[in-house]
C-alpha cells in the first residue's frame, strides 16, 4: 500500500505540474502589461512602430478579397493608433512621442490608396468625400473616428481637428436617420460590432471637448443595442443584424468599444462572454467563437478556431478585461496569447512572430486599452 500511495501521489503531483506550470511560465508577465508596465509597453511600441514605417499594401493580406485585404491594412494603422494613444493616456510623458506615431497612423487611414477598399465597396462612393451624403460607411468611419477623436483627447488642436468634427457630425445624423439606429458597414450589411465602434467614437469626442453633444444619442443607442442586437438567452450581441448569431468575436471587440462609450453595458458583455464562452484548458484561457447551442466554422471575423475556440475572441477579449478591471481574466488569456504568439525580441522590440502586421497591432491596441481603476 505505501508504494501504491506513493506512485499515487507522484501522479497527482504530475498532473497538477502539467495543469499549472506552462500556465504560470505563459503568464509571468501578465501583471506587468494588466499594472501598465511601461517598459512592457514600450516593447510592443517600437514593433508596430517599425511596422507603420514599413510600405505596407492590401498585398501584405492575403485573404483572397479585395475588400477584406484593404479593411486588414486599414485595421492595422487604426488598431496602432488607438495603441499608441492609449499608451500617452497612461504615460503623460510619452505623449510628445506618441502623437506623430498616431498622426502617421491617421494619414494612411485617410490616404487614397488605403480607403480605396470602402470606395470599392460602396460602388466607388467615397467615405470622405461624401461627407455631406447619405452612404452609411459605417465600418470605415466609425473605426477611422475613434482613432481621430482619442487623437483629439490628446490634443484638442491637432491636424485632424477639423475631420474629426466632421465625420462625428456625418455619423450622428446618418444614426439619426436610420430607422434601426444601426448604420451599414457596407450595402445591406449591418454589424453591430462596427456601431459600437461609432458610438465609442462620438462619446470620446465629447470627452475631448468637454461637451455634451452627443451625450443624449449616446444613450439611447446604448439602451437599442441592448434591446434590439443583443441575445436575450446569452447575453452576447449578434454579429449581424437582423438575426444572426450571437458570437464571441464581435461580443469581445464590442465591449471594447463601449468601454469608451458605456462602461456598464461594457461590463455587462465581458460578464456575458465569462458565462457563456470562456474555457481554461490547462490554465490557459480562451473564449469559443459560438455559445452553446449554434454551430458555425471560422471566418475572417473568428479567425482560426480550435475545438472551438476562436484567436479573434480571445485576443479581443484581453482589452474588454483590462478596461474591466479583471486581472484574473486578462491573467488567463495573456497566458494563451504568449504561448501561441510566439514573442520575439529583438533589438528592444518585441513582436508576436504568429500575428503578423495586424495581429500585432491588435494585440497592442488590446494589451493598453485603458485599465479601469
Amino acid at each position: 500500500m505505501p508504494k501504491l500511495r506513493r506512485r499515487a501521489l507522484w501522479i497527482l503531483i504530475v498532473a497538477v505540474a502539467t495543469w499549472t506550470v506552462p500556465h504560470r511560465l505563459c503568464a509571468r508577465e501578465a501583471g506587468g502589461w494588466f499594472r501598465g508596465d511601461g517598459e512592457l509597453q514600450g516593447k510592443l511600441e517600437r514593433g508596430l512602430e517599425q511596422t507603420i514605417a514599413r510600405p505596407l499594401t492590401p498585398r501584405d493580406f492575403p485573404l483572397g478579397s479585395k475588400v477584406l485585404d484593404g479593411e486588414w491594412l486599414f485595421g492595422t494603422y487604426m488598431m496602432a493608433a488607438m495603441g499608441f494613444g492609449q499608451l500617452a493616456l497612461e504615460h503623460p510623458e510619452r505623449r510628445a512621442r506618441e502623437l506623430p506615431l498616431i498622426e502617421t497612423c491617421i494619414a494612411k487611414m485617410i490616404s487614397p490608396a488605403v480607403r480605396k477598399f470602402d470606395t470599392d465597396a460602396w460602388s466607388g462612393d467615397d467615405p470622405l468625400e461624401t461627407l455631406d451624403g447619405d452612404a452609411h460607411h459605417g465600418s470605415y468611419l466609425g473605426y477611422l473616428n475613434l482613432a481621430l477623436s482619442l487623437d483629439r483627447l490628446l490634443d484638442p488642436t491637432g491636424a485632424h481637428a477639423a475631420l474629426n468634427d466632421r465625420v462625428s457630425a456625418a455619423l450622428a445624423r446618418r444614426l439619426e436617420r436610420a430607422p434601426s439606429l444601426l448604420l451599414d458597414s457596407y450595402p445591406g450589411e449591418v454589424f453591430p460590432v462596427d456601431n459600437a465602434a461609432v458610438i465609442g467614437s462620438l462619446a470620446l469626442h465629447d470627452r475631448a471637448l468637454g461637451t455634451h453633444e452627443y451625450a443624449a444619442l449616446v444613450a439611447r443607442f446604448c439602451a437599442r443595442l441592448r434591446q434590439r442586437s443583443i441575445d436575450a438567452r446569452t447575453g452576447l450581441l449578434r454579429q449581424t443584424m437582423p438575426g444572426g448569431a450571437p458570437r464571441g468575436s464581435g461580443t469581445a471587440l464590442a465591449a471594447y468599444f463601449l468601454g469608451w462609450a458605456d462602461p456598464a453595458l461594457s461590463h455587462d458583455l465581458v460578464d456575458a462572454m465569462k458565462r457563456e464562452l470562456y474555457g481554461a484548458p490547462l490554465g490557459f484561457g480562451a473564449l469559443r467563437e459560438y455559445p452553446r447551442g449554434h454551430r458555425g466554422s471560422g471566418d475572417a471575423d473568428s479567425g482560426p478556431l480550435v475545438l472551438g475556440f476562436g484567436v479573434s475572441a480571445t485576443g479581443f477579449a484581453l482589452g474588454a478585461a483590462r478596461m474591466n478591471g479583471d486581472a484574473a481574466l486578462f491573467d488567463s488569456l495573456f497566458a494563451t496569447v504568449q504561448l501561441f504568439g510566439a514573442p520575439d525580441d529583438r533589438s528592444g522590440a518585441r513582436r508576436f512572430v504568429t500575428g503578423g502586421p495586424i495581429g500585432n497591432a491588435i494585440l497592442f491596441a488590446m494589451l493598453t486599452a485603458p485599465r479601469k481603476r
